[in-house]
């Protein structure tokens, strides 16, 4: 009777572990699915981001050729640090290969959730120093061309820090709220599909080392 009992167990236990299996594969499948529809979806974005990029670097390094003095090298400042974002959007938000999605799906959750992220340490390494780059340019050429019409300097250095600094925090306060409207729902996703095959292998290493002669 008690072997029965074990056999019936023993079989229950490979059909929970069989259905288990199933749906993790079903759930793999939606959430890849899901990450290609949303790297669909995003890259257009990106792809409007770069050309505007682009082009208005195009533009400044264009006008510098008609500038002399401290409004050049504004210009210039301008046109290199949009050119450097674009490069940096390209980088960030390229595709994944089709191999990547062949990956162990915990492999892909990790990589999934880096490049969805919003911001990142990275990010702020890449992102300041750009922005900084295209203030300094801007300032100057702000500054410079007013200076033409009054001699106060530092006035037109505060109005300038003032409406860049300003313009920075709601550009990011704008993008963020954006970026949860449209992407935040995958990524609470891809989190919580994290926790649960943390949670699955914690159990099944505990299970692992209770086990013994």
């Amino acid at each position: 009777m008690e072997l029965d009992d074990f056999k019936r167990k023993k079989r229950f236990s490979n059909d929970v572990v069989a259905d288990d299996d199933k749906s993790s594969t079903v759930r793999a499948d939606n959430i890849i699915d899901l990450f290609r529809s949303y790297q669909k979806k995003h890259k257009r974005n990106v792809t409007f981001m770069i050309i505007l990029d682009c082009a208005l670097a195009a533009v400044y390094i264009t006008n510098l050729f008609f500038q002399t003095g401290m409004e050049a090298l504004g210009y210039f400042l301008m046109g290199a640090g949009l050119f450097g974002g674009a490069i940096y959007l390209f980088l960030k938000y390229k595709s994944f290969s089709p191999e990547t999605y062949s990956l162990p799906i915990k492999e892909f959750l990790e990589r999934a959730e880096r490049k969805i992220s919003y911001f990142k340490l990275t990010d702020y390494l890449i992102v300041v120093p750009l922005l900084l780059i295209i203030g300094f340019g801007g300032g100057l050429v702000f500054i410079s061309g007013l200076l033409k019409y009054t001699d106060n300097f530092a006035l037109l250095l505060i109005i300038w820090i003032l409406f860049y600094i300003s313009l920075c925090v709601f550009g990011f306060w704008a993008g963020r709220k954006n970026w949860e409207k449209e992407y935040g729902y995958i990524l609470k996703t891809i989190i919580e599909m994290k926790i649960g095959y943390r949670i699955v292998d914690d159990n099944n290493n505990d299970n692992y080392l209770q086990e013994g002669p």
